[in-house]
């Protein structure tokens, strides 16, 4: 399936990675770490209930979650969302 999709935002490198919750469930966690710290990382999931039976309509979520992105919480890695 290729890289995950990923853009760099405030100093952080932002991934949207699919995950396998179960047999033909996947969902979606968008890993932030800094581009200057290989220790600082953290994952966030989308709520549970978003999840996908089908690689590449996870992906192109993915993608779109990842454009709505607007900024990275400094302190905590956390993602704000403008309008998806």
């Amino acid at each position: 399936m290729g890289a995950w999709p990923q853009r760099h935002i405030d100093g952080f490198q932002v991934q949207c990675e699919i995950v396998t919750l179960d047999t033909e469930v996947l969902a979606i966690e968008i890993t932030v770490s800094r581009q200057d710290n290989s220790d600082f990382r953290k994952r966030w999931s989308l709520p549970r209930f978003v999840t996908f039976n089908d690689a590449n309509v996870a992906r192109r979520h993915a993608e779109l979650v990842l454009s709505g992105i607007v900024s990275i919480n400094e302190s905590t890695g956390e993602p704000r969302y403008g309008f998806l």
